[in-house]
């Protein structure tokens, strides 16, 4: 069952309760004040439901990492990483630039485990079926 947890125009956050894990999905033009604000939104849902997978969806999303790429990878995914999300599965972006800059935010992340994946029903089928022990 999908919990809606929080939306905007360009963000949106459900519970999964059936697979326990958080569904971000970011629509539109994004920019560094909205992403900002959706990773605030995650952090505390991660605080208030026990899970340890995320489904982040780009795939909608035009924009919005550039600026703050490094602070997503130094600082936002390890304190994701801290509250218990041990695995994220990260639907791509359509856009090309907006892919590149997911993809290298990504790589210099050291945790939690991030797979990035071009469609939806794929990176679903890998977080359901992958299982990780959390460190």
């Amino acid at each position: 069952m999908m919990l809606l947890l929080f939306r905007c125009p360009v963000f949106s956050l459900y519970h999964d309760s059936d697979n326990r894990w958080l569904l971000a999905q970011w629509t539109g033009l994004q920019d560094s004040e909205a992403s900002l604000a959706a990773c605030a939104v995650i952090v505390q849902h991660t605080r208030e439901i026990s899970v340890t997978k995320l489904l982040c969806d780009s795939s909608q999303a035009i924009d919005g990492w550039s600026e703050i790429s490094e602070w997503a990878s130094t600082n936002y995914l390890p304190r994701l990483a801290d509250l218990g999300i041990c695995m994220i599965a990260w639907i791509n972006a359509r856009d090309w630039q907006t892919t590149e800059i997911i993809t290298a935010f990504v790589e210099h992340s050291h945790k939690p485990y991030i797979a990035t994946f071009a469609e939806g029903a794929t990176a679903y089928e890998w977080l359901r079926n992958t299982h990780f022990i959390c460190p």
